[in-house]
This record gives C-alpha cells, sequence and structure tokens, in this order.
C-alpha cells in the first residue's frame, strides 16, 4: 500500500518547500502514493521509466515538484524560468459565480484545466522526447492533487482566499483561508487523530478511496472543477456563525470549523488519488496503442524502402 519513503519524503518537502501553491506536501504526496497504489502492472513499469531513476518509481517524490520549481529556496539558480506555470495550478471565477466558463476563467487554456488536458497528452505523444514525458508526468501529478483542493478553484477578488486572513486553533500567528485549506485542517488532523504518523493517516485516506469505489467522472477535468466550486460556493467561505468571510475582516476559527470541513478534505484526497490512478492506468493503456501503431507504420516504411531501392537497384542495372 504505502511505499517505504513516503515519510521520508514528505519530511524533507515539509521543510523546504515554502509558500507552496498547492495541498502541500502531505496532501500531495498522499494523492500520489494512493494513484500509484493503483496503477496496473503496464503502468507502474512506465511510471518507473519517467520517474528520475535513483527514486525506484515512487511517484510520492515528485508530487511537489511543480511547486518547488517556483520559488528561489527550493529552486535558486531556475525558478525565474519557471513562473510561466504558476497559472497552471488554478482557476478563478469572478466572485460567487459558482459555476466554471472556459471561455472566461481559462483563456487560452491557461488555467489547472488547460494544464490537465495538455499534459495527459503531452506525457504519450509520441513527437517528444523522454525529458519532455518526465516533466509532463510531473505537472500532471501535481495538478490532478491541486483540482481536488477546492480553493484552487477559488474567486478572483480574494485570489482563492489568499487574502483572506486570520487566526485558527487559538495559533498567534496569522494564517490565510487557502493555506488552511491546503495544510492547516490536515495538521491538525494528523496531530489530534494519528500521533502525526502519516502512514496511519494514508492508511485511513487509502480506505476512504476504496469505500468510493469506481468514482464517476474519473477524467472529466471540468467537472472535478465544479465538484471542487460546489464546495466554494456552499460551505468553505461561511464562519462558525455562518457569516460569509472577506478580506475585510480578519477571521477567528477552530474546532467547530475544523470539524465541518475535514470530511471534505479527505473525500477529495481520497477521490483525488482514484481519478489520479485511473487516467495513468488508461495514459499507460493509450501509450501501448500508439506504440503499436508506430510500431507497425515503421514496419511498414522499412518494407517500402526496402522495395523503392530493389526497383531503383533493377533500373540501375537495365
Amino acid at each position: 500500500m504505502l511505499s517505504s519513503s513516503l515519510l521520508m519524503i514528505i519530511c524533507f518537502y515539509g521543510a523546504t518547500v515554502q509558500n507552496v501553491d498547492g495541498w502541500g506536501a502531505v496532501g500531495h504526496s498522499l494523492v500520489a502514493s494512493l494513484a500509484q497504489s493503483q496503477l496496473t502492472a503496464e503502468a507502474s513499469q512506465w511510471v518507473k521509466s519517467l520517474v528520475p531513476w535513483y527514486l525506484s518509481g515512487n511517484l510520492t517524490a515528485v508530487a511537489t515538484w511543480a511547486d518547488s520549481i517556483l520559488y528561489p529556496d527550493t529552486n535558486p539558480f531556475d525558478h525565474p524560468n519557471w513562473q510561466w506555470s504558476r497559472q497552471l495550478h488554478y482557476l478563478n471565477t469572478p466572485s460567487w459565480v459558482c459555476s466554471y466558463d472556459p471561455s472566461r476563467d481559462c483563456i487560452n487554456d491557461i488555467c489547472i484545466e488547460g494544464a490537465l488536458r495538455n499534459y495527459s497528452k503531452r506525457v504519450i505523444d509520441a513527437n517528444f522526447d523522454d525529458i519532455q514525458h518526465k516533466e509532463a508526468l510531473m505537472f500532471l501529478v501535481h495538478y490532478a492533487g491541486d483540482v481536488h483542493q477546492p480553493l484552487h478553484v477559488g474567486f478572483q477578488t480574494d485570489l482563492g482566499g489568499n487574502s483572506i486572513k486570520g487566526y485558527f486553533m487559538n495559533q498567534t500567528f496569522q494564517t490565510n483561508l487557502h493555506s488552511l485549506w491546503d495544510s492547516g485542517l490536515i495538521s491538525i488532523r494528523l496531530s489530534r487523530d494519528y500521533g502525526s504518523n502519516i502512514t496511519s493517516y494514508y492508511e485511513h485516506i487509502y480506505s476512504l478511496m476504496l469505500e468510493q469505489g469506481s468514482t464517476s467522472n474519473n477524467e472529466d477535468f471540468i467537472q472535478w472543477i465544479q465538484e471542487s466550486l460546489k464546495h466554494v460556493c456552499q460551505q468553505i467561505y461561511l464562519d462558525e456563525s455562518n457569516m460569509i468571510m472577506n478580506a475585510s475582516v480578519n477571521f477567528t476559527l477552530g474546532n467547530i470549523y475544523y470539524e465541518r470541513n475535514i470530511g471534505i478534505i479527505e473525500q477529495r484526497l481520497a477521490q483525488g488519488g482514484r481519478r489520479l490512478g485511473t487516467l495513468l492506468n488508461r495514459l499507460a493503456a493509450d501509450r501501448l496503442t500508439i506504440s503499436s501503431r508506430c510500431d507497425k507504420l515503421c514496419s511498414n516504411m522499412n518494407k517500402l524502402i526496402t522495395m523503392l531501392i530493389c526497383i531503383l537497384a533493377r533500373t540501375l542495372m537495365s
């Protein structure tokens, strides 16, 4: 079920990746590990061929790569070259517009839905080389996690909850609503109920994933977005008095908010893992089909070239 190196990887990234734009190291690692637990033999071998060799095929180890490349503390020399990818981690709708319109919210495919479609194609496109396939896989794994974090489908005016700030669980330092959904609520769950044991928590989320069975809309990226947006509009912005939070007033949230929302987070983690695994299995199967077609085409081309050489030789000898 769980890779033995998951805890080491989470500890490493949790210590080094700051201001990340996704679930956070724990959430992304859980989604990747859940996905890997479902891979077919063919998909597993294919993924292993794309993950850097020294990681022994561990998909968890690359789950936060798309975040780490953006920041100088994790990518000191090359981070300016990756800023173009920042807008691919999310999409925003106008405030309290609770439906996704690609023509309005994803212009020129520059949003998370466009990224999911693009990298699903690139990762098996025979026109791209091995490095481009590796990059596409790492983006795809990360964005499949991001889109299931509801506030990655948030509102433009508050930057997906980033500008809504306040205090959580009597902590003395200020946080923001987006950060709570990235990692704050998960951290409370881990420490309160699992003794900060990531393996035990993974097993809980894994059980939730199995209980979900084969979830619907496994590859319907727009539906994934609509699900997140539904949570945003119906629940996430409501404080403990059921008042709508906004950037003009600092929030104070505690156990009531936590208990109301931790179930949504765990449902989304399980869905993200299930769907990513299903997607990778399908892409691996499609890749074999494409490869078979290419082999057949190459064989036919070789036969044609041989025939032309023979015709040319006979012409020259006559």
